[in-house]
Formats: structure tokens, sequence, C-alpha cells
């Protein structure tokens, strides 16, 4: 007779999991007993031979057996919690190697995101209804995430559209690192005034009079106002990070490559990332880079940081891995989509050799940006000649972004033992790239077909929430359709990756680049019991349903942080 075991704390109301086992209630095999197992789904395990499962044993945090639902029965005991999977997909947690998430916690329960929003109509309206239920003179903040093809007007919105809403609240939309929108009152509280001058990267708009407009653009200009946007206090920048991570959750995320951004100062804005850890409510696994995010001071910050962390400290839960994305101001090519590519001065050419030389001599590594194979050619040499004296193969450099990258630029960052990140910036930015570049380099941006076919190392990710979505699903759905968010499609058919090959550089490929690859980004023996259970099957759903998926269960470590229907309670 067939016996039905019940999880779950059913007399406080908590669902039950059910499950059936083989002969005899509660029986035992010679396996260790384990504390979670999963029953009956289909695990993607992301292994070498790309093969599945139908369930997981989990130990001590660990995988301790992938098989057969005959095989994983035996590590069931009398205290181990059964989970049915009533069919559903699994794959490994997903990692983002390119992600500002530290950045975007402070934050996260401050602003309004419009990551979803179908049109500009209902993005006035969150913002009409924040205005009605905040005192006179709270801050509303968009902080970038969107793009107007995703609206059925097809338009940003204006300082006219804002002023409409509120004369009491200062309002700030930003528009990837294009423009930032303001009403009156947010000129008025940033001191934008008739005598602004314009900050270094960046122009204050104005009218025929002199009068501002409520717009400002370029990186520079936009990070030169939203700075003086008051930040939540303490406890409250935590209690964000907190909330903004189990968002990452329930997208099946279980780990990041955090890349600093604009504004981010070490080591002061990385206290509420380390309170959580500190506390043990991280829920997600954060490797984190340092930006010296002081425009001709880096490399004494990077002096600073050098010398203060040593590399290999921190856990698998929150741990320094290098310095970047951004290492010096003056090379840094920003999002460079139009038809020129930047050309850096010799100064800033020298610097870069110095900074690079500082990190490689003290152990560490960097993520360097680089939108442009041309930015790249111009850094590498100094890379290049360091690796002559000392050797960096070991260090996994990382060259983020690369939309136009040519063989022959992968071929020097394998040779250095490095990787580029790719992200999908180009699903709000394919069509401006469309019309800039050249036909054939469209249609492979980025090539990450032939990166992984020369055998270079691929990490997936967003770099969001500014310039593009941070859900991993949309970033998955680019990788394996090409499309924009209007639904053009850019990269050309054969250009795109499989499934399997997307959510390959999905996990496994983004451990590379936290060095954490022997430990997580696949569902094998040993391994840290990092899964997603998804809504839909990854494998089979219609292309255009992978950016709609999401998680009904996220496990990192072997705890469940993220629980939705009939695995609410695990999660609770």
């Amino acid at each position: 007779m067939r016996a039905r075991l019940f999880f779950g704390w059913i007399a406080a109301g908590f669902l039950a999991v059910t499950l059936s086992l083989g002969p005899g209630a509660g029986a035992r095999a010679a396996s260790p007993a384990a504390d979670l197992v999963l029953l009956g789904g289909t695990i993607i395990t992301m292994d070498r031979q790309f093969s599945t499962a139908q369930a997981a044993a989990i130990q001590g945090g660990r995988f301790a057996a992938v098989g057969t639902n005959g095989q994983i029965q035996a590590y069931v005991g009398p205290s181990t919690r059964v989970v049915d999977l009533h069919g559903r997909t699994v794959v490994p947690g997903l990692i983002d190697s390119h992600l500002h998430a530290i950045r975007q916690g402070l934050t996260w329960d401050d602003e309004l995101h419009w990551q979803t929003v179908p049109s500009l109509a209902e993005g006035l309206r969150m913002i009409r209804e924040r205005a009605a239920r905040t005192p006179p003179g709270t801050w509303i903040v968009v902080a970038g995430g969107w793009h107007e093809s995703q609206f059925t007007e097809n338009r940003k919105p204006t300082p006219r559209d804002l002023d409409a809403i509120s004369s009491d609240h200062p309002i700030w939309v930003q528009y990837l690192y294009d423009e930032a929108m303001m009403n009156r009152a947010a000129m008025t509280a940033v001191g934008l005034t008739t005598e602004t001058k314009d900050p270094f990267g960046g122009k204050v708009l104005k009218d025929a009079s002199g009068q501002p407009t409520g717009v400002v653009t370029g990186f520079g200009g936009i990070n030169a106002f939203y700075f003086k946007i008051p930040r939540p206090a303490p406890e409250d920048q935590v209690s964000g990070t907190r909330d903004w991570f189990r968002e990452l959750n329930r997208l099946g995320m279980t780990g990041v490559g955090d890349v600093a951004g604009g504004g981010l100062i070490w080591p002061g804005d990385y206290r509420a990332v380390t309170a959580l850890h500190d506390r043990g409510e991280l829920t997600l696994r954060v490797h984190w880079y340092m930006q010296p995010n002081r425009p001709g001071g880096e490399l004494d910050v990077i002096k600073r940081f050098v010398t203060e962390v040593r590399p290999g400290t921190g856990d698998a839960w929150l741990r320094p891995v290098g310095v970047g994305e951004q290492v010096l101001a003056s090379s840094y090519d920003g999002d460079a989509f139009g038809p020129l590519p930047p050309q850096f001065s010799q100064k800033a050419i020298d610097d870069w050799r110095t900074a690079v030389r500082m990190i490689i001599e003290s152990g560490w590594r960097f993520q360097a940006h680089a939108t442009r194979n041309h930015s790249a050619e111009q850094l590498l040499p100094a890379i290049e000649e360091i690796n002559r004296e000392i050797p960096v193969q070991n260090r996994r450099l990382a060259f983020a972004h690369m939309e136009d990258v040519t063989p022959d630029t992968i071929r020097r960052i394998k040779a250095l033992g490095g990787g580029i990140t790719i992200q999908d910036r180009m699903v709000f930015s394919g069509d401006e790239i469309a019309q800039n570049w050249p036909p054939d380099i469209v249609q492979k941006a980025p090539p990450m077909k032939a990166m992984l076919a020369m055998g270079l190392p691929v990490g997936g990710g967003t770099d969001a929430t500014r310039v593009a979505p941070y859900n991993p699903f949309v970033s998955l759905w680019w990788i394996v359709t090409g499309r924009t968010v209007a639904g053009h499609p850019i990269r050309a058919p054969q250009e795109n990756l499989s499934r399997l090959q997307a959510l390959r550089v999905y996990t496994l490929g983004s451990a590379w680049f936290n060095m954490d690859e022997d430990q997580v980004g696949s569902i094998e023996p040993g391994k840290d019991a990092d899964l997603a259970v998804l809504s839909a099957d990854y494998l089979t759903v219609p292309a255009d349903r992978i950016k709609d998926l999401v998680s009904v269960l996220t496990i990192v470590g072997g705890r469940a942080v993220y629980g939705a229907g009939d695995y609410q309670a695990l999660a609770r």
C-alpha cells in the first residue's frame, strides 16, 4: 500500500506538501536522510551532458543526489521535507554577472518602477497616486529601467506632464542614462536655475530665454542632479535591499556579480548589504566589485581598496571580487551606441595602465566597461604588457557589454584568461544601434555564438536597473530571440543562442566570473543547492513567453527564499 507523507504545519493553517512514496509508510533505505527532497519534476541539471532528472535530494545546503524519483525516494526520512514538483521544470539558480544590485537596494522601496508598465498613462497614474498619499515635499522618483517603446503612446513624459501632477512634490523621471525629466518643484530642490552650468559629461537643456526646461541629459548630467535627491534612512536602506533581493528571488535569481555603479561609494554604501549578511538575512549571493567613483581621484581610492581589502575575503554569501566596472572615468566609453566609437586621450591610457598594474600587483582583478570594440582595443595593450611580467590568466579579467566585439579582440581576451559579460541592453537600445552601426555588425550584436565557438567564457546579465529590465527571463528571451521590447528582430536568427545555451550562459557562465562555478551554476551532487522551480517549462513554452516566466519556488543554499502558490509556506 502506498503511503502519503504530509509536511508543513497543518494545525497552524499552513499548506501541506504531499507526495506518494514507495512501500511502507516512511520507509528508509540505506541512503542518509535528506533535509529536503524534490520529486516529480523535470530538472535541467546544466551538467556537461545537459542531462535532465526527475528528483533531487538536499542535505546540509548542498545537493546530495540527483536522479529518478525511485532513486531519490531512498533519501526520505522521518524529518525530510518532501516537495511534489507536479511536473514543473527546475533550473539552477540564475546568476546575473553584471547587475547594479547594491545601488538599487538602497532606494528600492522609495522609488517607482516602470519595468512592466504598459502605457505612459499608467506610469503617470502611479506618480499621481504616490503624490496623493505622501506629504508635500516628498520626492517621487522613477530611476530608469523603462523605454518609451513599451508604452502604447510610444513617447516619454515631459516636464509639463509632471508639473500637471503636482507642484508640491519634487518629481524625477529618468530615461536610461540619456536624460531625466523634472517638474518645477524638483528643479527648485536641486538648485536648477538660469545660472546652472552644464556638468561634466552632461547638459542642462534651456529654452530660448535661458530658462532650464526641466530636462538634463548625459550620464554626467543625470548623476550631477540625481545624487542631490535625499537618500532613505540607513535602516530603510537595509529593508529596501531586503525587499529588492526578494524581488530578484521571485524571478529565480540566486546570485549576482554586482558592478557598483555611478554614485555608489565604498565602503559606506555597502553597509546595508553587509547588515543583511551579518543578520543572516541575505537571500541572494552577492559578489561585488568596488568602483572608485571619484573622477580624477580614482587611483587613490584603488590604492586604499587594494591595501585595506585582501583577495579571498568574504564568504559564499557576500564577497568582494575586484574593481570595476568603471575603473577610471577617463577611460569609460559610456553607452556608445552612436556611429563613432570614442577615442581616449593619452593621459587616460597612461592612467589606465597605472590602475591596472596596481590592481594586478595586489592580487585583485577587474571588470571593465567597454561598449565598443574600439574601446577594448585601446585598453588591452596595457593588460597584455603587464601580463608579460605578472601572468593574469588565473584572474578571470572581464570586459562588459562589447556589443560589436571582433574575433581578434575575442582571441586577445581569451589569451589573457578573461571573458565577456553580455547584457540585454539592446532590448531597449537595439533600434538605435540598428540606425547607427553597419548591418553586418548589428545582426550579430553581441556575437555570442562566435564567443562560445572560440571557447571564450561568457556570462549573462542585464546591466539593470537603469538601462535595461532587471528580469533575467527578459534577458534570456532576448538572447534566444534577438528582439527588442518593441518586438523588432535586431539580431539575425542564426546568431541567436539555443535555450540551453542561453541558460548555461546565465548559470555556469555567470558563475565563472564569480569564481565559484565549482560551487553553483548546475544541479549536481556536492554543489550548493541553488535552484528555481518555474511557472512553465522553459524548454517548450513559445519563445515569446520566455520573458513571462517567474519562479514559484526559489531555493538558495538549501533554504527556500521565495515561494508562491503551493510553495508559499516553504518560504515563510
